[in-house]
């Protein structure tokens, strides 16, 4: 992990972490963002709420529990808000793009699995996309002050 660093641009890097592909593991990086962004209790909450709903889907579904990969997760503070990242080394998926949009409006019983996670993402985040760069994922998320 590297430590805080003023950059050209104004931003600050906050965090940069590597963490296995083991879920188990999630509780050290949650204490981490937390630390790093303990000035922003609340914004620290939504970050470590929508990190670990994408690092386990990574983990789960995009590695296949395997346990011999790793996810960087880089949090950079500007005047305006934070923008989070997350890299990954699983094939390519877009989750703000191919997986389907839950119906909130179905029943309990009725609704499909999956899909809340994502929900609460784009819910506590102003800005979420992902891209592929031939080597992994990379997901951004982005936070306003406000």
């Amino acid at each position: 992990m590297d430590t805080i660093a003023a950059r050209a641009d104004g931003k600050q890097l906050l965090l940069d972490y590597v963490m296995p592909s083991q879920v188990q593991l999630f509780e050290s990086l949650a204490d981490i963002v937390e630390n790093a962004i303990s000035d922003r209790p609340d914004i620290a909450f939504s970050t470590t709420i929508c990190l670990e709903e994408l690092i386990t889907n990574t983990i789960e579904h995009g590695l296949c529990n395997s346990p011999d990969h790793s996810i960087r997760v880089r949090i950079m503070r500007g005047p305006e808000g934070l923008e989070i990242s997350v890299k990954d080394d699983a094939p390519a998926f877009d989750p703000f793009h191919d997986a389907p949009l839950p119906d909130l409006n179905a029943d309990v019983e009725n609704r499909a699995v999956g899909g809340l996670g994502l929900h609460i993402v784009r819910t506590l985040m102003d800005e979420a996309w992902a891209s592929y760069d031939g080597t992994g994922n990379l997901i951004t998320l982005k936070k306003n002050f406000r």
